[in-house]
């Protein structure tokens, strides 16, 4: 039987200082983790400036730079339907210097809605805290003569034909779809590159409705530039008491609403995600923070890693099951 060949003393010295190296630099890894953050971090928004939730990251942002003790810049790139943002993250160095103000349109329901995304909700991301939630309202302009979502139904029946529908974003297309299947809402849908455009389009009444969160329209709806004609939920929601929901018009639609999180690149070190976690958990119980979301209308509740994580694979699920409620093809 052969013998295997002694290492060399040149192989054993390769080998030897290879550990040396590895045994050197495991402290300096694990202190660098221990340190962070040392520099900026860049949260990187997939929504146009100006927006809901462009408004929610900066806010979130300036208290982030409190409790991190580092500058917390944000970074809008939107368009295609959240995809360009999403993917400038999944590009970034797994080191948490880059995150990801996600939302449940680039979060779910796109894994649902596009058959080829160019990267994957689940996979290419790590979640860091869950942030909160918020219902969406479906509105027309302050000077249309529709005064009710019974009104808007009338007249997309009528002989003047469909209404136009503007949407902004996937999951709020999904939701107008659902919709107007479970209504009999005649509507053409009006896909926009962003929901602001949409919104001010149905302000000009270029287009006759759209939706979004009631964050995003409060302003408007309080300056009587916007009607609110329904609640896109199973309740009413406070700051619109007046204004009925999906139940109290005994429509049978899956319930879709606006929820936001943070996350990382895949590969992000645990060690960074618990300090990022726990920054956020005091951000959100920050004075300044508690007061925008007052005013938004919108709930705001901490969930940890794993919650969040949770909370993102039934979203993608209950998208899923819109679509085949729907009966909506994939793009």
């Amino acid at each position: 039987m052969p013998t295997r060949p002694l290492p060399t003393r040149r192989r054993l010295m390769g080998t030897a200082s290879a550990l040396a190296l590895t045994l050197c630099l495991a402290p300096t890894l694990a202190h660098a983790a221990d340190e962070f953050p040392s520099r900026t971090i860049k949260l990187v928004v997939p929504f146009p400036a100006g927006q809901g939730a462009d408004a929610a990251a900066r806010t979130l942002a300036n208290e982030l730079e409190t409790t991190l003790g580092q500058a917390v810049v944000v970074d809008n790139k939107p368009g295609g339907n959240n995809v360009i943002g999403a993917k400038a993250v999944t590009g970034a160095p797994a080191d948490g210097y880059t995150l990801f103000f996600g939302t449940n349109s680039p979060m779910a329901a796109n894994a649902a809605f596009f058959r080829s995304l160019g990267y994957d909700p689940v996979q290419d991301f790590t979640p860091v805290a869950g942030l909160g939630r918020a219902a969406w309202v479906v509105v027309v302009s302050g000077n249309s003569p529709i005064r009710s979502f019974k009104e808007l139904l009338a007249s997309s029946q009528s002989s003047k034909g469909e209404v136009s529908y503007g949407v902004g974003a996937t999951g709020y297309r999904l939701a107008a779809i659902l919709l107007a299947h479970a209504s009999g809402l005649k509507a053409n849908i009006v896909p926009y590159k962003g929901t602001p455009q949409a919104i001010t389009d149905v302000v000009g009444q270029q287009v006759t409705v759209t939706m979004a969160d009631y964050g995003t329209l409060r302003p408007l709806i309080e300056g009587g530039r916007l009607r609110p004609l329904l609640v896109f939920d199973k309740r009413r929601i406070d700051g619109l008491p007046d204004t009925p929901s999906l139940a109290d018009l005994k429509l049978d639609v899956p319930v879709l609403a606006s929820w936001t999180g943070l996350f990382a690149p895949a590969g992000t070190p645990a060690s960074v995600i618990a300090r990022l976690a726990e920054a956020t958990e005091k951000a959100l119980q920050a004075p300044g923070y508690q007061a925008f979301i007052a005013k938004t209308g919108a709930q705001s509740q901490f969930s940890s890693p794993e919650e969040l994580a949770k909370l993102q694979r039934q979203e993608i699920q209950h998208y899923h099951q819109a679509m085949k409620v729907g009966r909506v093809e994939p793009q």
